[in-house]
């Protein structure tokens, strides 16, 4: 558990207390220093955090239990709330916003996902620009030391992503998807969150971006990590996507052969989930970057392969 993630609970519980810093604080620790502590600035020792949850009457066993089903709460809030916004649900986006914003978060990650999917919502309904969004997104991933960094969560990945579609700048889109891909060629690099979906979705991102810069062959990579991702946890989040990806590139290498395994298992994906809207926005993708009908092509293909 983090040490920022203790003291944002015990600030939690202070203000719920109603107790003033300065007395929480009073014969343990200078105020000062408290607030370093909050701020991530210092990590807190156990033994302040024992005497700070003495103040509070609470057992510190018993505290560290409760922050890490506050965690887990809050991420669930969260997690919800940011696939409402990725599914443009915007109604229920509305209606959360407000609790959202009034919360005091536990978890550092869980905040940062937040203020990321709020900003995506902005732009969704046009209340910000493409530009305002990558700016708040660089700096909420602090992109100045990106270059320096060795390690990486899974939401700050997820945010790094996002920025390869806001971003207009070559140099800086190809800086990204040379940094994520080394990370994701290396999990010990890689600190997870326990966000499954956003790993899937940092692929999905990078096999877009490959596909448009012709490189194909990392599409085919990226796309396989993502349907491996998918069997492993049995789930089909974007996994339409990677197998139209696979199809496209496939198609770009005149390896029709693959191509058109590629196009039946997007379909197979898109009949199992068997949602309406996202058959007909397929069919129409395919229709156009194929030059075919996709409903027939299906018939022929099993026809020809009985």
């Amino acid at each position: 558990m983090k040490s920022q993630e203790l003291c944002n609970y015990l600030e939690r519980l202070r203000s719920a207390r109603n107790m003033s810093q300065e007395t929480f604080t009073t014969g343990v620790v200078s105020l000062r220093q408290y607030r370093r502590y909050l701020n991530g600035e210092s990590d807190i020792p156990f033994q302040v955090v024992d005497q700070l949850s003495e103040k509070l009457g609470v057992q510190t066993i018993n505290l560290l239990r409760e922050i890490e089903a506050a965690r887990l709460e809050e991420q669930k809030d969260v997690d919800e709330f940011y696939n409402h916004v990725a599914n443009y649900n915007f109604d229920v986006v509305k209606e959360k916003i407000a609790y959202l914003e009034s919360k005091e978060f536990v978890d550092v990650s869980n905040k940062m996902l937040f203020d990321h999917a709020l900003c995506m919502y902005k732009l969704f309904t046009n209340q910000i620009n493409r530009d305002t969004a990558a700016s708040f997104n660089k700096n909420l991933i602090n992109m100045n030391k990106i270059h320096k960094q060795s390690i990486f969560t899974e939401v700050e990945m997820l945010i790094l992503s996002s920025i390869l579609d806001l971003t207009d700048d070559a140099k800086e889109a190809s800086f990204i998807s040379e940094k994520l891909k080394f990370y994701l060629m290396d999990s010990s690099t890689i600190i997870s969150s326990n966000y499954n979906l956003g790993f899937n979705l940092v692929l999905y991102r990078l096999s877009k971006y490959s596909g448009k810069n012709k490189n194909y062959d990392d599409v085919i990579v990226y796309c396989d990590l993502g349907i491996k991702r998918n069997m492993k946890l049995t789930n089909m989040y974007l996994l339409e996507y990677f197998y139209y990806f696979k199809a496209l590139a496939y198609y770009r290498q005149e390896n029709y052969e693959l191509y058109e395994k590629s196009l039946v298992r997007c379909f197979n994906a898109l009949e199992l989930e068997n949602f309406d809207k996202k058959i007909k926005k397929f069919t129409d993708l395919i229709n156009e970057d194929f030059n075919i009908n996709f409903k027939q092509f299906i018939i022929d293909y099993y026809e020809k392969n009985q």
